[in-house]
């Protein structure tokens, strides 16, 4: 039900004073009691009476709405005192080096402790390292507290065993057939990428190679890109394009370094060519300064004919 608007209080209290004046000659002071509450009832003759509603929620900043566009940190302890670990379980994460690492516990680079072994976590602080540091360690036996004592024996979980590798047989280089059991064939050019190369191994029928499966994983290149979506097609391009370049670039290279090596070595030939022919040179005029030893030239008969 809806009220009316409420009117001024002093209105309706001067209302109900001139009515109950007017009938305070007639009746008595029980009367005039009673026509005073019945003008002040809602519907009356003088005023009539409504309520107003206000808002039902507080505006102006008087309710603190928690921030949901930031992740939460969970930051703080994640395992206490006495807590059974195993190695890699994160035993407090922190802003800052609020805890520091004790007794068998490491620390990553944003200053989480973990545990290295498996072990129990004690809280505990070491005077003897820092006065006001606190540290958090994992021990072996649960009734054992830290620190321990200065220079005492190193608590390590021994009763461990060594697992022996056994070194696999070395492959013969040539088979019983007497073929060899591996066939390499190195790519094209003057210096041959890595990535040409294949390794062929015999098989066990002792007549057919063939490449072992994960070198052949490793030729296949895997490209995984958004299809449909122009700018990753064009960055894939260009990147196949300055691959192209690049190859056709060595290649060139080693073109003109086979062809140096050529101009090189015919070069050198036609040095050793023109060494050699001055040193004939110099034998010629020494044996022409020391003269003939025979008392002159020796002269070449004329041959006779006839029999």
């Amino acid at each position: 039900m809806r009220l009316t608007q409420l009117r001024r209080p002093a209105l309706v209290a001067a209302c109900a004073s001139s009515t109950a004046a007017r009938s305070a000659a007639a009746t008595g002071p029980l009367r005039q009691l009673q026509d005073v509450f019945a003008q002040l009832r809602i519907g009356g003759p003088c005023a009539k009476v409504e309520g107003r509603r206000y808002a039902a929620v507080k505006s102006q900043g008087q309710y603190k709405i928690r921030n949901t566009n930031t992740v939460p940190k969970k930051l703080g302890a994640k395992k206490s005192g006495d807590s059974y670990v195993i190695p890699g379980n994160i035993l407090y994460k922190q802003r800052g080096t609020k805890w520091w690492p004790g007794e068998n516990v490491g620390m990553g680079r944003d200053h989480t402790l973990h545990a290295q072994v498996a072990g129990y976590v004690k809280y505990y602080k070491d005077p003897a390292k820092h006065p006001d540091r606190s540290y958090i360690g994992v021990v072996f036996n649960k009734e054992d507290t830290l620190p321990y004592p200065l220079h005492a024996m190193r608590r390590r979980k021994l009763g461990m065993t060594a697992a022996i590798i056994t070194p696999p047989a070395p492959e013969p280089e040539i088979s019983a057939s007497g073929i060899p059991t591996t066939v390499v064939r190195r790519g094209l050019g003057r210096r041959p990428s890595p990535r040409d190369e294949r390794v062929y191994k015999l098989q066990d029928n002792s007549y057919s190679y063939r490449e072992e499966n994960w070198r052949l994983g490793t030729l296949v290149r895997t490209e995984k890109r958004k299809m449909g979506s122009r700018r990753t097609a064009m960055k894939h391009r260009r990147r196949r394009a300055e691959e192209l370049l690049g190859e056709m670039r060595k290649m060139r290279e080693d073109k003109i370094a086979r062809r140096k090596e050529a101009l090189d070595a015919q070069r050198a030939a036609r040095q050793k060519k023109y060494r050699d022919y001055l040193a004939r040179q110099s034998q010629k005029k020494a044996a022409e300064a020391a003269g003939p030893t025979s008392g002159g030239r020796h002269r070449r008969l004329p041959k006779m004919g006839g029999g």
